[in-house]
This record gives C-alpha cells, sequence and structure tokens, in this order.
C-alpha cells in the first residue's frame, strides 16, 4: 500500500483545525457575562472617557492666571488657544486609537493611553515657557482620545441588541459631555490658588484611572478574547488543532495607514454620514460658543470669581443626567423624530441665557437655562451616533470617527471668534443669532 503523500497530510490536518469560538467557551463571551459585570466595566470605561474629556475645560478655569504664570499678554485668542491645541490632539487620536483596539484589544489600548494621558498632564504643570506647555496640551490630547475611541466597542462588545446597546452609547455619550459641567468647577477653584494646580488635579486623576483599568477592567474584544484562548489550549495541549479568528492575520502597518487611518474621512462621501457629521459638528461649534458666554455673564455681569463661575456649568449636569429618563421614553421613537424636539430645547435654552443676562435679573435664571440646552445636546448626539452604527454595523468605528473629526476641529476652531462676536453684537444677539 502507497503511503499517504506529506503535503496531503499536511492539508487534512489544517482542515481537521477547529476554529475557536464562543460555542466551545459560552462563559468567556462577552455577551454572556452578569449583569453586574458589565455594570462595571462600562463604568470603569465612562470614568476612563469623562476624565480624558474633562482635561479639555481644565485649562478655561485659569486661563488668566496661566497667562500672567507665562509672562502672556491676556488676550482672548491665547485664552483658547490650550483648548483649541488639545482638541487638535484629541481629533488625531480618535482616528488612531479605534483601530488599535480592533488589532490589539481596547483594555491595551486604554492602559497605555491613560498612562500617556496621566503624564502629559504632569508635563504640562513642569512646562518652562508657553510653546511647550501648548505642545504638552497637544501630546495629552492625542492620548485623551483611547478611551473615547473604545467606549463604542465595548458597547457593541457587551451588549449585541440594539435597545441595550443604545443604553450603553447614551451612557458613553453622557461620559463625553459632564466634563462641561466637571472640569470648570475643577479648574476654578484649583487655579485660585495655582495656575498649575489644575493639572496637578487632571494628573492625580489620570494616574487614578490607570490603576483602575490595570487593576480591574478586563478585555471585551472578541476576537481578542478567542486568539488568547487559542494559545492557551495550544500550549496546553501541546497541539496547534485550535486556531484563533487572528490567526494569520498579522497587523500591517502599510494597510493600517493607507485604508484604516483614512477610512473615515472616504465615509464622508456617504450622504448619511456628511450630513450627520455637519450637523454635530455645527452642534458641538454652537455648544462651545455658548461656553464661551458663560465668564461674560458670570463674570462681568454678576461679578463672580472663576470658582463660582465654575458652579454655574451644573445647570449643564443636571440637564445631561436627565438625559437617562428621557431617553427610555424615546426608546419607541427612531431618531430622526427625537431631533425636533431635542433642537427645541437647545433653542429656548439659549433664548432664555441670553435674554435672562442682566444685573437687574437673578443669576439663577441663566444659570437654569444649561439644564434644557444638556439634555437636548445628550439626546440628540446620542440618536445620531447610534444611526450611523445602525447604518454601518462593520465599518462604525470608522463612521464614529469621522464625526468625532469634524467635532473636535469645529470645537478647537470656531473659539476663537466667539468673543468677538460677544463684543460686536453684544451677549443678547448673538445667543439669539
Amino acid at each position: 500500500m502507497p503511503e499517504k503523500d506529506d503535503t496531503e497530510s499536511v492539508s487534512s490536518d489544517k482542515n481537521n483545525d477547529s476554529l475557536q469560538t464562543f460555542d466551545n467557551e459560552p462563559s468567556v463571551n462577552p455577551e454572556s457575562w452578569s449583569s453586574a459585570r458589565k455594570i462595571w466595566i462600562l463604568t470603569i470605561n465612562f470614568a476612563l472617557v469623562a476624565n480624558a474629556t474633562n482635561g479639555t475645560s481644565l485649562a478655561s478655569g485659569g486661563a488668566k492666571t496661566t497667562l500672567e504664570h507665562f509672562s502672556i499678554q491676556y488676550a482672548y485668542g491665547w485664552r483658547v488657544l490650550p483648548i483649541s491645541t488639545y482638541l487638535i490632539g484629541y481629533s488625531i487620536g480618535s482616528v488612531l486609537f479605534a483601530p488599535l483596539s480592533e488589532t490589539y484589544g481596547r483594555r491595551p489600548v486604554n492602559l497605555r493611553t491613560t498612562w500617556g494621558f496621566t503624564f502629559g498632564m504632569l508635563a504640562c504643570t513642569i512646562s518652562p515657557n508657553w510653546m511647550v506647555f501648548n505642545i504638552a496640551r497637544f501630546v495629552t490630547g492625542i492620548f485623551a482620545a483611547g478611551p473615547s475611541s473604545t467606549a463604542g466597542g465595548i458597547c457593541a462588545d457587551l451588549y449585541s441588541e440594539d435597545i441595550r446597546r443604545g443604553h450603553a452609547l447614551l451612557g458613553y455619550n453622557m461620559a463625553t459631555q459632564i466634563e462641561a459641567a466637571i472640569g470648570p468647577i475643577i479648574s476654578g477653584w484649583a487655579a485660585m490658588h495655582s495656575w498649575n494646580l489644575p493639572f496637578w488635579v487632571g494628573g492625580a486623576m489620570g494616574a487614578a484611572c490607570f490603576g483602575v483599568v490595570a487593576l480591574g477592567m478586563p478585555e471585551t474584544n472578541h476576537n481578542i478574547i478567542l486568539d488568547s484562548r487559542a494559545r492557551e489550549i495550544q500550549t496546553a495541549q501541546h497541539t496547534s488543532t485550535h486556531r484563533s479568528p487572528l490567526q494569520g492575520n498579522d497587523f500591517n502597518w502599510k494597510e493600517f495607514a493607507t485604508k484604516v487611518i483614512v477610512r473615515p474621512l472616504t465615509l464622508l462621501r456617504e450622504p448619511i454620514v456628511l450630513f450627520s457629521c455637519l450637523y454635530t459638528a455645527f452642534q458641538y461649534a454652537v455648544f462651545k460658543v455658548f461656553l464661551q458666554s458663560y465668564p461674560i455673564i458670570f463674570e462681568s455681569i454678576y461679578s463672580f470669581n472663576t470658582g463660582q463661575e465654575g458652579l454655574t456649568f451644573i445647570g449643564f449636569g443636571i440637564g445631561v443626567l436627565l438625559a437617562v429618563p428621557a431617553q427610555y421614553s424615546f426608546d419607541q421613537h427612531i431618531p430622526a423624530c427625537c431631533l425636533t424636539r431635542q433642537s427645541m430645547d437647545q433653542a429656548s435654552c439659549l433664548y432664555s441665557s441670553a435674554w435672562t443676562s442682566r444685573s437687574s435679573i437673578h443669576w439663577i435664571w441663566p444659570t437654569l437655562a444649561g439644564i434644557p440646552y444638556g439634555l437636548g445636546y445628550v439626546l440628540y448626539l446620542n440618536a445620531l451616533l447610534n444611526y450611523m452604527v445602525d447604518s454601518y454595523t462593520i465599518y462604525k468605528f470608522s463612521a464614529n470617527s469621522g464625526s468625532s473629526i469634524t467635532r473636535q476641529m469645529m470645537g478647537a476652531m470656531l473659539p476663537f471668534a466667539a468673543v468677538p462676536m460677544y463684543r460686536t453684537l453684544d451677549l443678547q444677539w448673538t445667543s439669539s443669532l
């Protein structure tokens, strides 16, 4: 009897390989984990997101003392520059870290970017001059994008059902916006003691987040988990018959640079992505311009100090928190139907804030105007992001990256025009416009 050909034997072994799936071990599937464990993972990730986005406004409360420390003449353009450099870095990081989390996992990306964010904050505190300070802000912004880039993927890893995933994404969107209430409070009071104390606080928060991720956040990327389990089985059984989904798919940096990074920009040719990104960018720009009215209202009209002014952002924070019960009432409606109602909330807030900001009217009224704005802004953002995720299941991360890029770039550029608009048209007419 003739012997079996070696090539045929190898081919037969390869065909008998078993692809590692969650059917073999359903307990390691993130979708089958307990609700308590899922909530714990989401809580950690949302804390990372809130901490990273909080870094945007840490430079706002102490802008005047920072300029004095670096002997820079106080002018509005210099005041917003550290915020804009942070947002530009953030937009760049948004493109890089989402695809890297698909290849290397959510946990490694969160660990390394939180570590980089922490040291970036510390670099801000010891910057010897204005240029180095802004470079440190730019680098910190790049690393700050890591948790936000993985948050959508983590929500999709844990929940395949649309409604539950939508609720999880609502938590993510709330975490990205709550910084508008927390950051000014921290920076406003801390900057009254030292120009760099807000950044020391930011570095301490980053270090705490790094410790929590290192000790309590597991990997949730399905392919990474299956790859790890297949390798463990191969090592334990001294066999190569268990293949992982990633086996043979080596990371290609050329493909990453030419396809993955460019893909969010390529998707802007799609009408759904283009108009969704333009709308979110417009709303984000209006949001940033609206935030620039707070120093004018509460410092110029009501003579608040920076710490007291920071507390007025609590109104916006309350609106963000009210998005949770409001979202449950919208679950039976398609996102487009909700946008009209949410836009009305935002418009009413802008008019109310504009025409109640007078020394003869109590300061609580322009403060309360932030509540409907925070509510409407988070709900519309959540509706559009869920819409893009449902429309582009395969390229959902690239679509959301495109949205993030356009938002952050608009947020970086338009604030330079905010105060000149308020000075030229005055507070009431600028907010009405």
